[in-house]
């Protein structure tokens, strides 16, 4: 899950690796432990730690929330206009309705996690467990998107 290829190894730290046997500590060997402060990586949540700078941050905060406000906005509008006109209240549109409710479930789901994550530097502020949850849900949401996606190119 970790990658760990193209790690710079700066910081050398000695560590001895023991073992209590029969009530006795026994040492077995020394390790080197090797730690790079540049190059990071958050065990909760599996993602490498980034650093921005302010004017960084608003950019890029600024940017992903406009996509994500017009992501739930126009999925929004595509299951209210098929809802209320009678007129698109047909098979294929309802596929398209599927597909609207599923990128709207990553907009809302999945979404404002990333960005929060993305905006700290890749810290995962939210707890090991809601990690896995997230991660579930990121998946799920996506892979129904993407299979309404090849229903519809079925359907067409």
């Amino acid at each position: 899950m970790f990658n760990t290829s193209g790690i710079e190894l700066t910081l050398n730290k000695n560590e001895d690796i023991s073992e209590v046997i029969n009530g006795t500590l026994q040492i077995l060997y020394n390790v080197l432990v090797t730690i790079s402060p540049t190059t990071m990586w958050n065990e909760s949540c599996g993602e490498q730690l980034l650093d921005f700078g302010r004017p960084e941050k608003i950019i890029i905060g600024v940017m992903l929330a406009i996509i994500t406000a017009v992501t739930v906005m126009g999925n929004t509008l595509v299951v209210i206009a098929v809802c209320v006109v009678k007129k698109l209240r047909q098979p294929s549109n309802y596929l398209l309705v599927s597909l609207a409710v599923a990128d709207l479930s990553v907009a809302i789901v999945v979404m404002p996690f990333a960005i929060v994550t993305d905006l700290t530097g890749g810290k995962w502020l939210f707890g090991q467990m809601f990690c896995n949850i997230f991660i579930g849900m990121d998946v799920m949401c996506c892979t129904a998107s993407i299979m309404t996606l090849c229903v519809i190119s079925v359907d067409r």
